[in-house]
């Protein structure tokens, strides 16, 4: 018998950023945490999980973007593309 996935006991109330785009956060019993954002495709252009725990945070950085590309430029152009009529 497969395991059943954990289930989140706790799950914040969506944040919506100025663009529209939604960011919600789920924490589970075993520790981890999901972040589930709106508006793909993203990368990772940061990401900080280890050091002193007792100093230090874990820091994950998503930017909009297209996968092998520069991720700020294509988030410029998107958002431009967006704004013509």
């Amino acid at each position: 018998m497969a395991e059943q996935p954990l289930k989140a006991h706790f799950v914040a109330e969506p944040v919506e950023l100025p663009d529209g785009r939604r960011i919600r956060v789920s924490a589970y019993p075993d520790g981890s945490i999901r972040f589930s954002v709106d508006g793909l495709p993203y990368v990772f252009t940061e990401a900080y999980l280890s050091g002193n725990p007792e100093k230090d945070k874990a820091i994950v950085k998503l930017s909009p973007g297209r996968q092998g590309s520069a991720a700020a430029h294509n988030y410029a152009e998107e958002l431009a593309r967006r704004s013509r009529p």
